[in-house]
């Protein structure tokens, strides 16, 4: 009935949400790999920012997640 189905969205909804996350995962850790020894230190800031940024929002969502 109507409780499957919002059971149903809200599942829709965390899997998108996990895929996400998962792929902010994987990225960060293929580019800490590369920058890390293919790159000159002065190189790295802008890359270095954007990992920061995501492990933000990284954090952020998996600490509402654990604490819901």
């Amino acid at each position: 009935g109507k409780l499957d189905v919002e059971l149903l969205k809200i599942y829709q909804k965390m899997v998108v949400r996990a895929e996400e996350l998962l792929g902010i995962f994987s990225k960060e850790k293929g580019k800490r790999g590369r920058f890390t020894y293919q790159k000159l230190p002065q190189a790295n800031r802008e890359p270095a920012k954007e990992s920061f940024d995501n492990a933000l929002f990284f954090f952020k969502n998996i600490n509402k997640i654990l604490w819901k």
